[in-house]
């Protein structure tokens, strides 16, 4: 039977990490679960921003016109191919005259960066008939390209009526990637391995301000003080007021032992000004520790390309100390692979368990997920979600509770449950778009609502991992009680099961 891989995402919530700055949804959860394409052998890729590079959930003007090389870009054929892929593949039906409005108003926007006219380019008329609407596109281009000769690039107008098709759709997780943008992304589910300081960093959706949401331990923030909640002011003195992400990431990442100062506001504390070095980033998607009880704690930060293994190794590490009862955290995980989430269910559930299902009427698909290989604990697990909980986040908080009736607590997450394939171009850009929507293993479609926990405990995030996390200390209260149910005479250990991770990680389906 035919195999997929299944891959993540963000798309994820304006989340960065600023060396590591990592950015998940822009408010939408730009981590999502993704599956990517090279040709026809399916490869493991990522559809998230990194280093505070924000995904273009909307027609951003990024990358300028010199970052462009014509000998190895793309051109208007690329709006043919991509259109292909599009009616085939893409979630709901194609709008023809809809999508080329769009390429016209994307490249429109690039001519408005290098401050040419925009209506250079003409609109597409609604009475020409629709077989002839993608060649008037194409002529619109050329017409720019021959015109403006040298000082408008083909790649760099191509890509903008991409930009611009794509957000036709309306659809704020499908988006076209340059490719200073995807190799961007795909570092950091590598783990990240450049010169930063180690913050998780979003957007407030509200005031605009650049907010830190996590700070990885031991890296340069961490040591010097700096703390989630807290509000960037100034960076190496310059005031950031609406700066975006991918312009406080520039500022943020640098080579590693250069200085840098960064001025917070911090609540009932006023004004903190921080200096330190830039180190090179790396962190683990899993980290793990005992707790008092018999109490074996994971936090899964992302579900990167080693999140299974990862989470497999901490497993073992934790039943060999003694853990049996476990807490998984998946707060401000805004997703990542699916293929990492079916491997981290895959340590928790019987073979062949269902984790998830992928549909979409529109093209007949319909296709599950099952678990594989051997499950490595016989003990409870909980699972502790909020808001930013998204994507490869509630794949696996849905399949443990579906299956395990593993309780969920904190708050309700944040509901994306669509699937987004990538599809590589020739210039080392991609283009990813919505391709399916998925149901937890009852059948529940939980996008835009999300998993609603079964004891909700609301709480800021900035009490995380702090004395004030109540939401741990209800994770703890309710472990300790399915703990106390389970009957020692019936508790079979199972510490060395840890058999090899086969070829295929999803087995044939």
């Amino acid at each position: 039977m035919k195999k997929y891989y299944f891959i993540f995402t963000l798309l994820f919530l304006g989340i960065g990490i600023i060396g590591g700055i990592f950015i998940g949804r822009a408010f939408s959860p730009s981590i999502p679960a993704v599956e990517a394409e090279n040709g026809d052998k399916k490869v493991k890729k990522v559809a998230l921003s990194v280093d505070g590079f924000e995904l273009p959930d909307k027609d951003l003007i990024s990358d300028s016109n010199s970052d462009f090389d014509d000998e190895f870009g793309v051109d208007i054929t690329i709006i043919d191919k991509c259109l292909g892929m599009l009616k085939e593949e893409f979630l709901n039906e194609i709008d023809l005259r809809k999508v080329a409005a769009g390429a016209i108003s994307g490249m429109r926007s690039r001519l408005k960066a290098l401050k040419i006219d925009p209506k250079e380019i003409q609109d597409i008329p609604n009475n020409v008939p629709e077989k002839d609407i993608i060649s008037l596109l194409h002529k619109r281009y050329e017409y720019i390209i021959s015109k403006y000769n040298g000082k408008v690039k083909e790649s760099y107008l191509a890509y903008g009526a991409l930009r611009g098709m794509m957000n036709s759709l309306k659809d704020p997780y499908s988006v076209a990637l340059e490719p200073k943008q995807y190799k961007l992304l795909n570092e950091h589910m590598a783990g990240g391995n450049y010169g930063g300081i180690g913050i998780y960093l979003e957007k407030q959706k509200t005031t605009g301000k650049l907010a830190i949401l996590n700070v990885i331990p031991k890296s340069p923030a961490s040591r010097v003080g700096v703390r989630s909640g807290d509000i960037i002011v100034k960076i190496n003195g310059e005031v950031c007021g609406n700066m975006d992400l991918e312009l406080a990431s520039k500022k943020i990442r640098g080579k590693q032992g250069t200085p840098i100062s960064i001025l917070v506001s911090r609540e009932n504390e006023g004004l903190k000004e921080f200096k330190m070095k830039r180190e090179k980033i790396h962190e683990d998607s899993v980290t793990s520790s005992m707790k008092n009880g018999k109490i074996g704690y994971i936090k899964i930060s992302v579900f990167g390309e080693d999140t299974g293994k990862e989470f497999s190794e901490r497993i073992k590490r934790l039943v060999n100390e003694g853990a049996m009862g476990f807490i998984i955290d998946l707060r401000n995980n805004s997703g990542g692979y699916v293929s990492a989430a079916i491997d981290v269910c895959s340590c928790l559930m019987d073979s062949g368990s269902l984790i998830v299902s992928v549909v979409n009427p529109r093209t007949g698909r319909n296709e599950v997920y099952r678990a594989y290989g051997n499950k490595k604990i016989e003990y409870p697990v909980v699972i502790i979600a909020n808001q930013n909980s998204a994507s490869a986040s509630e794949i696996t908080a849905g399949a443990l509770r579906d299956i395990l009736s593993a309780p969920v607590i904190g708050q309700k997450t944040y509901g994306k449950a669509v699937v987004q394939t990538i599809k590589e171009l020739k210039d080392g850009g991609a283009l990813k778009f919505t391709v399916a929507k998925y149901l937890t293993p009852k059948g529940k479609d939980i996008d835009k609502t999300g998993i609603i926990p079964d004891y909700e405990i609301k709480m800021d995030t900035k009490y995380i991992n702090t004395n004030d996390d109540i939401q741990m200390e209800k994770a703890r209260s309710v472990l300790q009680k399915l703990m106390a149910k389970q009957s020692s005479e019936s508790v079979k250990k199972k510490k060395e099961i840890f058999d090899d991770r086969p070829v295929d990680p999803l087995g044939e389906l």
